[in-house]
């Protein structure tokens, strides 16, 4: 399976150049056609053996809670609901393209003629101080939210993490139709990250909750109904919403928490019409056999890269040629062939094909382990700790990490959770654990999402990260944030050599693979209606019809 990188620029009135979109162009069975499938009727979903991490705007992280927070968020900019490479172009919403001056540190925003026709459920309208409001809660150190190392160079951002201020002085609601917001220096990706669904518009007075809020108002095309967590959860049309966004589905009712060999007969039998995890590894060759690719089964490629994250501030994995034995003893070809057929391609890297500069670098092994190499880095024995998450195949992809340390004297013990329990549980600074499998894919186009929020050492908090390495090192910060001061081909050059030279030289993870999305619906769904979203990874739920 090839991969391509797309890239789109906007030039601006200032004439300053950013980057806005980076996507995948090819390889993927999302091509749209021509949907003749009939409208507005409800969808019902499996979630098998997960549920959301959270709802709440702050809070939202895993691909699935983005998925649905695309069906209700109301953006300043957002990405059409299009296949790549136009579902990866900044497009208005309730904003125009910011007007930017000084130098590329202010942007002006000012709503378009109708607002993209964003209103909140609640019949509540949406202004500038919707989004100001978005920007200052994130802020708020009560909230914990991994939002704040995407706006901590907004003029006044740092002073209200810490507690000093509720509302930065960067972020100014001019009138109920401009807002404007200041950065510290320029941003060359800063749209890219504006537009996460962080960002996205929330009603006044949104109560601060450090544990999630699971019910609130919505401005987008749907809203969170109801939210049983680790049951069920509800999704309706915003009967406020006059956008032009696809609201095909009547509504979404979602069973969370479903056994996947059960939610595979469902959907085959049309009980259900999606897992939304995916089908079984173990099915998808037969579904490909059975003549099902592109009318059943969708494959499409992620911007995304699975993992063994050391843990760094840990003793056994403190040690840089303990991380580099795990490189060269852990098994990718293995580990990949647990997640089936189609399954995506080995890799040693972080950064993923798709993400601009990467470089393919081969640094480790990647069709069968190197355990002389392995020993001969590390001989010191010890236990370790390990997390994975809870679907099938990641069980036994933990069983092979587990096996792996052994052919290099380290005994360890496996722990399994939940997804949304797994990241809260890694992500909590001085979890005792000293490996965990996990994924990520891209938040918004640009390497700094990949690079920056892992391995820059300034992010890490006390609970909510994303660097589940814990690595920080000073003069790897201090290159990082070189490369995101910079633009256009001197960024890439920098970000692509970074991604090989943190690989090599400080091995904070053992990077296995990029996967794909293997999407199954039931033959209730029309084929011809379906979309891969390429920013979240995930399909776009919105544009699904029916054939009967």
């Amino acid at each position: 399976m090839t991969r391509k990188v797309w890239l789109g620029v906007v030039m601006l009135a200032t004439g300053f150049t950013l980057l806005v979109a980076a996507g995948i162009a090819a390889g993927g069975t999302s091509a749209p056609k021509a949907a003749h499938g009939q409208t507005g009727k409800p969808m019902t979903l499996n979630f098998s053996s997960s549920d959301f991490d959270y709802l709440d705007p702050a809070l939202a992280y895993l691909n699935i809670s983005w998925q649905f927070r695309y069906l209700t968020d109301c953006k300043l900019l957002n990405y059409p609901d299009k296949p790549a490479p136009e579902g990866t172009v900044l497009k208005p919403e309730w904003s125009n393209l910011p007007v930017i001056s000084k130098g590329g540190t202010v942007y002006t925003f000012t709503a378009t003629k109708n607002g993209g026709g964003c209103k909140f459920n609640t019949g509540e309208a949406v202004t500038a101080q919707s989004f100001a409001d978005a920007i200052n809660r994130n802020l708020n150190p009560a909230m914990q939210s991994p939002a704040v190392q995407f706006v901590n160079d907004i003029v006044g951002a740092a002073d209200v993490a810490a507690g000093k201020g509720t509302t930065a002085s960067g972020v100014v609601v001019k009138n109920a139709t401009t807002l404007q917001i200041t950065l510290t220096k320029p941003g060359a990706d800063f749209l890219g990250r504006i537009t996460m669904p962080f960002f996205a518009a929330i009603p006044h007075g949104l109560a601060i909750e450090p544990k999630g809020l699971t019910s609130f108002a919505s401005a987008g095309p749907y809203y969170v109904s109801n939210w049983t967590q680790g049951r069920s959860a509800e999704f309706l049309l915003n009967p406020n919403y006059k956008g032009a966004r696809p609201r095909n589905v009547s509504k979404f009712t979602i069973n969370i928490g479903t056994d996947p060999s059960q939610s595979f007969l469902q959907v085959k039998s049309g009980q259900v019409d999606d897992d939304l995890a995916g089908p079984p590894p173990q099915e998808v060759a037969g579904l490909q056999a059975a003549g099902l690719l592109k009318k059943q089964l969708f494959v499409n490629p992620l911007a995304s890269t699975t993992y063994v994250a050391l843990n760094t501030s840990r003793p056994l994995f403190g040690n840089v040629k303990a991380r580099q034995a795990i490189n060269y003893a852990v098994d990718r070809h293995a580990m990949l062939a647990q997640f089936g057929v189609l399954a995506g391609k080995r890799d040693d890297q972080f950064m993923a094909p798709a993400v601009p500069g990467y470089k393919n670098s081969n640094i480790y092994p990647l069709a069968a382990p190197n355990l002389n190499k392995a020993k001969g880095l590390y001989t010191g024995g010890g236990n370790a700790v390990i997390y994975i998450r809870n679907r099938g195949y990641q069980v036994q992809q933990g069983s092979i990490l587990q096996y792996n340390l052994k052919q290099i004297g380290i005994d360890s013990s496996v722990q399994t959770f939940a997804a949304g329990v797994f990241y809260t549980k890694a992500g909590t600074k001085g979890e005792p654990y000293d490996a965990a499998i996990g994924g990520w894919g891209w938040d918004y186009p640009d390497p700094y999402d990949f690079l920056n929020v892992f391995f820059d050492g300034n992010n890490i908090h006390d609970t909510n990260n994303n660097d589940l390495s814990y690595f920080n090192d000073a003069k790897i910060n201090k290159k990082l944030e070189q490369a995101a001061s910079l633009t256009g081909d001197a960024r890439y050059k920098l970000y692509g050599d970074l991604d090989i030279t943190i690989a090599k030289d400080y091995a904070p993870h053992a990077n296995l693979y990029h996967p794909t999305f293997r999407d199954y619906l039931s033959s209730r769904m029309d084929p011809s209606c379906y979309t891969f979203m390429p920013i979240y990874g995930v399909q776009d739920l919105a544009t699904e019809c029916f054939t009967k």
